[in-house]
């Protein structure tokens, strides 16, 4: 019978006790890993949709204070958008938007690389209807002031009407204003158009054409007065 050597039991010995504190640190780690994801469970998930249906606030509470990111989207197989916190809190409230309205959204909540759901089956919630529109406020200071067409009054009894007056308040100045300055106030008179003074063709004993000269004795200072004198002098 052979003798069993000293340093083949030491040697034995510790590899039992190597692969005994292997088995209990496995356990050990799965045990602090199991309950660290236990107290980051999110727990009494609620979707709240905002009443314009663009919007909507997932909100949980976890034992411990975690970062989450809530995954969603319009189908249970694409949850492809990302709303993630900012800071580590055991009261989470987290924004969605922008969203559609009247839509079915799907989600999940995921902490680190651990994801909860409902069993599964990703939480759902469905938008309201809203108002169809999205109102954008222009910013304080850029807002448009109303056109404002300028109003004028009827003339008093007595007043002479006036050229260049929006009587009729149709925006223009022209010959129905004084029409209707008329039309308002029979009594009233039409003020005189003033023209330069005409004056009756002169003799041109030195043959000159003077500016300002009625040549054609037509009421009118214009250019045909002075082809007038151009022709009488030719």
């Amino acid at each position: 019978m052979k003798k069993i050597n000293l340093k083949s039991i030491i040697v034995i010995v510790i590899l039992l006790l190597v692969g005994v504190l292997g088995v209990l640190g496995i356990n050990t780690a799965r045990t602090y890993l199991s309950g660290a994801s236990g107290a980051a469970e999110p727990k009494a998930v609620k979707a709240q949709p905002g009443e314009d249906g663009r919007s909507a606030i997932i909100s949980w509470t976890s034992d411990k204070p975690s970062m989450g990111i809530v995954e969603y989207g319009t189908t249970p197989a694409s949850l492809l958008l990302r709303a993630i916190e900012s800071t580590e809190v055991s009261s989470h409230q987290v924004s969605l938007a922008p969203l559609k309205p009247n839509v079915n959204y799907y989600y999940r909540i995921r902490v680190g690389e651990d994801i909860f759901d409902n069993n599964g089956i990703p939480y759902s919630f469905k938008t309201g209807e809203g108002t169809g529109e999205m109102v954008q406020e222009m910013p304080q200071g850029e807002q448009m002031m109303p056109t404002q067409m300028p109003q004028s009054q009827p003339p008093p009894a007595g007043v002479v009407c006036q050229s260049g007056v929006d009587y009729n308040n149709d925006g223009k100045i022209n010959s129905l204003d004084m029409i209707e300055c008329r039309k308002q106030n029979p009594q009233s008179a039409s003020a005189p158009t003033s023209f330069p003074e005409a004056t009756t063709a002169p003799t041109n004993p030195d043959g000159a054409c003077k500016s300002g000269v009625d040549y054609n004795n037509d009421g009118k200072i214009n250019s045909l007065d002075m082809v007038k004198c151009l022709q009488d002098n030719g």
